[in-house]
C-alpha cells in the first residue's frame, strides 16, 4: 500500500524495495495473491514470476477502487463458456438461477439480523426479520426478473433499515446504505469489503473457466462483471457485513482510521465510468485510511480462513474454499451435471 514502492523478483523471493533498498523479502511459494494499491511498480522480472506461478495480481487505486488484474492465458474450457452463454441467455434458466441467488442473499441477511435480535431482543429487528421472511417466500414464485429485483430491493431496504441497530459502539452510527462514495465510516468499511469480495469472487470465476461478464440476476452491461456481482450476493452478508460490525463493535477501528478525500478526488470517484446506482447526499465522502486498511486486511485474512460446514461436500471448509466451491457448483449446474444451484447459507 505504501506509495512509491517497487516489487522485484530475486531468485525464489519477491523483494519489496524503497528507493532501491530492500525492505522486505517473501518466498514466492508462500504467496497466493498480490494486491497493488496506487503508485507501486512491478519490475519485468516480478511480472514474469507472477505470471509463471499463476499468482493472482490485482491493481487498485490508492484508496481501494478496483482497476484490473494481471492475467496469464485465459480459461481454456470453451465448452463451459458456450454452455454458460446458451443457458444463461435462456430466460427460464436465468430466472431459476437468479431466484436462488436472491434467496441466498436474503436468507443470509435475515440470519444476521436474527442473531442480533436474539442478543438485543429489539422489536424492530424482529419486524425486519419477519418482513424478510415474507420476501424470501415470495422470491420462490417470482414470475420474472423485474419482480425478483423488486423483492430483493424491499428485502435490502428492510435489512439496511435496521443494520445500524446492530452497532453497539457509540462512536459509530449508520443511517442507511450510501456508496460511490460512502458517506460515513461504516459505509466505507462495507464498500471496501465489497471490493475485496469482488476481487476474490472474480478470481474464483476465472479459475473455474467461466466468463465473469455474463450473469443471471444482474443484467449484462458494458464493463459490468455481472456473474461476479451475482455470486457476491450470498456472500455479502456472510463475509463483509458481519466483519464490519465486528471491527466496529470490538473497537478494532476508530473514527481516526477514516478520512475525507479532497473535493476533486470525491468528484472523480462519484462521477467515474462505474458509477451507475450512485447515491448523493449532503454528507462528505469518507474512506478507509491507511491505518484502517491495515486493520481491515488482518481481519479479512482471518475471515477468509474461518471454517464452516459445507453441506454439498459434507465437510468443513474455509470461507475462501467455499466461495471457490460455489463457483464450481455453478459450473456443474451450467453443464447440466447438477439440477439446480443451491446458495451457501450460514445457519
Amino acid at each position: 500500500m505504501e506509495q512509491g514502492l517497487t516489487l522485484a523478483a530475486d531468485g525464489e523471493l519477491f523483494s519489496v524495495e524503497r528507493e532501491g533498498k530492500v525492505i522486505q523479502q517473501v518466498r514466492m511459494l508462500g504467496v497466493d495473491e498480490v494486491l497493488v494499491f496506487g503508485a507501486v511498480s512491478l519490475t519485468p522480472s516480478a511480472i514474469a514470476a507472477l505470471l509463471a506461478r499463476g499468482i493472482d495480481t490485482v491493481f487498485l487505486t490508492a484508496r481501494g477502487r478496483y482497476r484490473g488484474r494481471l492475467m496469464g492465458k485465459p480459461g481454456r474450457n470453451v465448452e463451459l463458456r458456450l454452455a454458460q452463454f446458451d443457458r444463461l441467455r435462456t430466460p427460464s434458466m436465468a430466472l431459476e438461477l437468479a431466484r436462488s441467488i436472491v434467496a441466498g442473499k436474503i436468507a443470509n441477511q435475515r440470519n444476521l439480523i436474527l442473531r442480533s435480535q436474539r442478543e438485543q431482543k429489539r422489536e424492530d429487528l424482529a419486524d425486519a426479520a419477519a418482513m424478510m421472511r415474507r420476501m424470501l417466500r415470495a422470491v420462490e414464485s417470482a414470475p420474472d426478473s423485474d419482480v425478483l429485483r423488486g423483492l430483493e430491493g424491499q428485502a435490502s431496504a428492510a435489512y439496511f433499515g435496521v443494520f445500524g441497530r446492530c452497532i453497539r459502539n457509540p462512536r459509530f452510527s449508520f443511517r442507511g446504505r450510501t456508496r460511490r462514495p460512502p458517506r460515513d465510516p461504516v459505509n466505507a468499511l462495507l464498500s471496501f469489503g465489497y471490493t475485496m469480495l469482488a476481487v476474490g469472487v472474480e478470481a474464483a470465476v476465472l479459475r473455474a473457466g467461466l466468463d465473469p461478464m455474463l450473469g443471471a440476476f444482474h443484467t449484462p452491461d458494458y464493463g459490468r462483471p455481472s456473474l461476479v456481482l451475482d455470486l457476491m450476493e450470498e456472500f455479502r452478508p456472510v463475509m463483509v457485513d458481519p466483519l464490519a460490525l465486528r471491527l466496529v463493535n470490538r473497537r478494532e477501528v476508530a473514527p481516526e482510521d477514516f478520512e475525507q478525500p479532497p473535493d476533486e478526488v470525491e468528484a472523480a470517484w462519484a462521477d467515474g465510468p462505474d458509477a451507475p446506482g450512485k447515491d448523493s447526499g449532503p454528507a462528505p465522502a469518507v474512506w478507509l485510511g491507511e491505518s484502517g486498511r491495515h486493520v481491515f486486511f488482518r481481519a479479512w485474512g482471518r475471515r477468509l480462513r474461518e471454517t464452516h460446514f459445507y453441506e454439498q461436500r459434507s465437510q468443513t471448509l474455509t470461507l475462501e474454499e467455499i466461495i471457490q466451491q460455489q463457483v464450481y457448483h455453478l459450473a456443474r449446474v451450467i453443464r447440466g451435471e447438477q439440477p439446480a444451484y443451491q446458495p451457501f447459507v450460514v445457519r
